[in-house]
């Protein structure tokens, strides 16, 4: 597994732990502001398998996924046969991938990663997609729209055009449509299959699609992401320790 399919991995998690819009009433709203909903838990732990596909790269992995709920993402990567491959930790201030194939690692910086992909990248933006969230937290002076099927929340946060579409049956965000002026790189995400977790619910089936420019081409990029199982934990572990025989890279 390359460093950019490592980048990719980290990127399933990809958009910013904020509340969660509840729909309470047919107008969207209470005593005219949007009420919302904050997923309160401390670890939380899911076996996931990734399908991954790009112009170079189709490929599947099954991943442990661990959370301390704003501190620290922890995932084994195991591509064949149970064998880990990977390891990756990220904090606040940084991401490393550990690739014991090739035994080295690489540390990632958030602001390269930005720069990389024309969109703001942080520990925020990866751990929220796990949680079903908006990208960008809602405020009282969001646009809110009411389709058929659909109430849709708009968005503008600096160069970003943001559309977060709640379902009205199931009363959850299905789909996130992100849209970067002027380059017009883009970014969809769907989620499925809510299940329960306590108080709260995530989305057991999660799709992105990536679509940037890089010099003259048009990149693209499609992840599947589903969870096979989610629990909450009162304490998980995070080992994560580089063999001085790693080289960095």
């Amino acid at each position: 597994m390359n460093n950019r399919i490592g980048l990719f991995l980290f990127l399933i998690f990809a958009f910013a732990c904020s509340r969660k819009v509840v729909v309470t009433d047919p107008d969207f709203v209470e005593n005219n502001k949007l009420v919302f909903q904050t997923p309160e838990f401390e670890y939380l732990n899911t076996k996931t398998k990734i399908q991954y596909k790009d112009a170079d790269n189709n490929l599947s992995t099954t991943a442990t996924i661990r959370i301390k709920k704003d501190s620290i993402i922890w995932m084994s990567i195991s591509p064949l046969l149970g064998i880990e491959a990977a390891r990756a930790m990220i904090t606040q201030d940084s991401m490393v991938l550990m690739n014991r194939l090739h035994r080295e690692y690489t540390v990632y910086d958030f602001k390269l990663l930005s720069e990389k992909f024309h969109f703001d990248i942080n520990y925020q933006l990866i751990q929220s997609m796990i949680l079903g969230n908006m990208p960008v937290e809602a405020d009282n002076d969001n646009e809110i729209i009411s389709s058929k099927q659909f109430y849709i929340v708009k968005q503008q946060n600096g160069p970003y055009a943001i559309d977060n579409y709640f379902s009205r049956e199931l009363m959850k965000l299905q789909k996130v449509e992100m849209m970067e002026f002027p380059t017009k790189n883009s970014l969809t995400l769907e989620y499925e299959n809510y299940k329960p977790l306590a108080a709260f619910s995530i989305p057991f089936t999660s799709f992105i699609s990536f679509n940037y420019e890089q010099g003259s081409e048009l990149k693209s990029t499609e992840i599947n992401i589903k969870h096979g199982r989610a629990e909450l934990a009162s304490a998980l572990r995070f080992p994560f320790e580089i063999p001085s025989r790693y080289e960095r890279k």
